[in-house]
């Protein structure tokens, strides 16, 4: 059945995508990759199984499958609060909010999560042009419910549009501009996403032989550094990456190995812009177009399981297939042993305009307090001198309930405080458990009790956790003042991590 072909061909392109891309993520941000790509080995897409790009879809699948099409936000948040598989970013705030009781909209919304405009929708959104062919309105509705588990704005509309180009892709497989004029059209003309994809099209028409050319506009223009890294080149900004996903289609004209090769070369995310690329020229091809020779790892990992979840790729078309026949009949459709007749849907944006307005004066002042009432309800952020960037995380680096806190600037400091109680033990040292950034980053710590500073360190561990060890020279049974101040060391991957501050 076409819809079969299709459906496989659009998951086989996700996971060959994210895998060829993934020794790429984050390894060059702010510049293009010129040199030769590690060439593409088919027992690499065994590396899908284990990838946020594709098993986050399959949450939000069987939710659909347990709920029906009806399904509320709430639901939709509670199924994705139950998972318990690694997050990041805008996912993973959204996930800790439902958590503790604040549901979707609000979940995503700046006001609860400042990583609100990153990529986490768009990198899962793909399910949604899946089940809904030819039907973008409908893939419209459920991002809308879905999407705002964790992300608002341009990180919503990044979902809706390359859920768009999906709905087209089902029925187009040359023309990849008419597939992404058709997701284009699925978001809101005023809005900066749909400007910066707008953009990337005139450039890749100004320079129909130099995706570099193109891709150095994109740069100038939208690479800034409003996003929730302030400080750091890293940018995961949904727009931005999901214009290197269109100049990998422009330029690939349906080749996929071509495509996924842009969409590597123009950095940061590269795993997720090649994903969502290369699903598209799946969806576009069908699996039995696709190159043999490329997909020939996936039939040998067929009967594995995604990574929390019960769904093999064995499994995954037929139970695409049957909510998408769900879909349908919603449309006013009709499904039968021989084909799906339903009238194709325009794409419509949706009423209204949301925008995270006065954005980069947002991520430069404290982040709700809420974040670090949930690493800790004892501490509080010193507001006297200092803001706070960071955020809570149930685990990292090997620990749970971990709080990250990045400098201000780089003269400013991060600070928090608080009131400990000096046990009765013969020397007491105040423990501050702490670790720097897994890969390249480092800062400078100092730590301060009653207001004198007591130690002052450089933290470069690679993501290893070190207890710094003070005297406190205090009374038994008396409280002090504790101040954790992060500062900057040389401006460049700043975070600090701690995990766990106390008198013993």
């Amino acid at each position: 059945m076409a819809y079969a072909d299709k459906c496989l061909g659009a998951w086989a392109g996700q996971m060959v995508g994210v895998c060829y891309g993934e020794p790429y993520q984050f390894q060059s941000n702010g510049r293009p990759i010129l040199a030769p790509l590690k060439p593409w080995q088919p027992d690499m897409v065994e590396g899908a199984l284990r990838q946020d790009d594709v098993y986050v879809e399959l949450t939000f699948l069987a939710a659909l499958e347990e709920h029906g099409l009806n399904i509320t936000p709430e639901q939709a948040g509670r199924a994705f609060a139950e998972t318990p598989y690694p997050l990041w970013h805008a996912n993973l705030c959204g996930r800790q909010n439902v958590r503790n009781g604040i549901m979707p909209p609000r979940s995503g919304r700046p006001a609860y999560n400042r990583h609100c405009d990153d990529i986490d929708f768009q990198i899962e959104a793909d399910v949604f042009g899946i089940i809904c062919p030819g039907l973008p309105r409908e893939s419209n509705r459920l991002c809308d419910v879905f999407g705002h588990i964790m992300n608002y704005g341009d990180g919503v509309y990044g979902g809706m549009f390359v859920a768009g180009m999906y709905t087209e892709a089902f029925f187009e497989s040359q023309d990849v501009m008419k597939v992404i004029q058709a997701g284009l059209s699925c978001i809101p003309p005023q809005s900066t996403y749909y400007r910066c994809i707008a953009d990337t099209l005139a450039w890749c028409q100004a320079y129909p032989h130099d995706w570099v050319a193109a891709w150095n506009e994109v740069e100038r223009s939208y690479n800034d550094d409003n996003d929730c890294m302030p400080g750091n080149p890293y940018n995961i900004d949904a727009k931005l990456n999901g214009a290197y996903a269109v100049i990998g289609l422009i330029y690939g004209q349906g080749d996929l190995m071509r495509t996924m090769d842009i969409c590597i070369r123009c950095g940061q995310a590269s795993d997720s812009s090649a994903a969502n690329a290369a699903g598209i020229v799946g969806c576009m091809k069908g699996y039995q177009g696709l190159d043999p020779g490329i997909v020939a790892g996936i039939p040998l990992i067929a009967h594995e399981r995604f990574l929390g979840s019960d769904y093999t790729v064995r499994t995954l078309v037929r139970s695409c297939q049957r909510v998408a026949e769900l879909v349908i009949h919603r449309a006013g459709g009709e499904v039968n042993d021989q084909e799906y007749v339903f009238i194709r849907q325009q794409p419509t944006p949706p009423q209204g305009l949301e925008q995270w307005e006065n954005k980069e004066r947002a991520i430069r002042v404290p982040v709700t307090t809420n974040e670090v009432e949930l690493w800790n309800k004892q501490w509080r952020v010193v507001r006297a001198n200092s803001s706070f960037k960071g955020g809570h995380y149930p685990a990292a680096y090997g620990r749970e309930n971990v709080l990250m806190v990045n400098p201000i600037t780089p003269d400013s400091p991060a600070a928090i405080e608080t009131w400990l109680r000096v046990p009765e033990t013969p020397h007491p040292q105040l423990n501050v458990e702490v670790a720097s950034d897994g890969q390249h980053g480092d800062f400078l710590l100092k730590i301060f009790i009653s207001n004198q500073l007591a130690r002052e360190v450089v933290v470069s561990t690679a993501g290893q956790f070190t207890t710094e060890k003070v005297d406190v020279q205090a009374l038994p049974n008396t409280a002090v003042l504790v101040r954790i101040e992060f500062h900057a060391n040389d401006w460049s991957v700043e975070a600090g991590y701690l995990k766990d501050v106390s008198i013993k």
